[in-house]
């Protein structure tokens, strides 16, 4: 054997065993990304529809990968309970995050809490929250980052307000609650003074 040569060792065993994980690791995520697409992966997969009512509403149905069970357009959704972080209110300047979805049918995303309409329609959305205790706000409906409605409560104990609009809405757009000045007050039990709801009234 030349001086300058030598027989592999455990270390390049390793070495080559980690690099080689490493490669299938990054391999199988890309392959992943691709297979689902990049927003199923990365926080946008949580718009899939939970279920379906079939039958008037007496039996309930998992969607399957091809679509909707009854066919057509499907899109609403129904949350509620303001998400507060610290104390039991919410501050000016936020976009509204809600902690339960009481029906998801398509388009809402717990992850990125707005909705994406699922085809060219018009949307109907109504919106409900209550002030601080000693303070008053606005809560406005955003579509793509377009301000569209305000609902209004005054700073007198907990005073409540709320707003609805039908928007025509593209495949794709973007429905969000924003808190634009003020606080909204949330209760720190089990009962929900925040919610909004949305659901497709006529497609294209």
């Amino acid at each position: 054997m030349n001086k300058g040569t030598r027989a592999p060792g455990l270390d390049d065993v390793h070495n080559t065993t980690h690099t080689t994980t490493v490669k299938m690791a990054r391999f199988l995520l890309v392959t992943l990304v691709a297979v689902l697409g990049w927003q199923e992966v990365f926080g946008q997969g949580d718009r899939t529809p939970v279920n379906f009512p079939v039958g008037g509403g007496s039996v309930l149905r998992s969607p399957t990968a091809s679509g909707p069970p009854l066919g057509g357009c499907y899109g609403g959704f129904s949350v509620r309970k303001a998400r507060t972080g610290f104390g039991d209110t919410v501050s000016a300047n936020t976009k509204i995050q809600f902690r339960d979805v009481l029906l998801n049918m398509g388009g809402w995303s717990p992850s990125f809490n707005d909705f994406e309409a699922p085809c060219a329609g018009s949307y109907y959305f109504s919106f409900h929250a209550v002030s601080s205790q000693s303070g008053d706000f606005t809560l406005q409906l955003y579509k793509n980052g377009q301000y569209q409605v305000t609902a209004y409560g005054s700073s007198s104990d907990f005073q409540q307000a709320s707003n609805s609009a039908i928007l025509f809405l593209q495949q794709g757009d973007l429905v969000h609650l924003q808190l634009e000045q003020g606080t909204i007050y949330e209760h720190p039990g089990n009962e929900a003074y925040t919610s909004f709801s949305g659901h497709l009234v006529e497609s294209l």
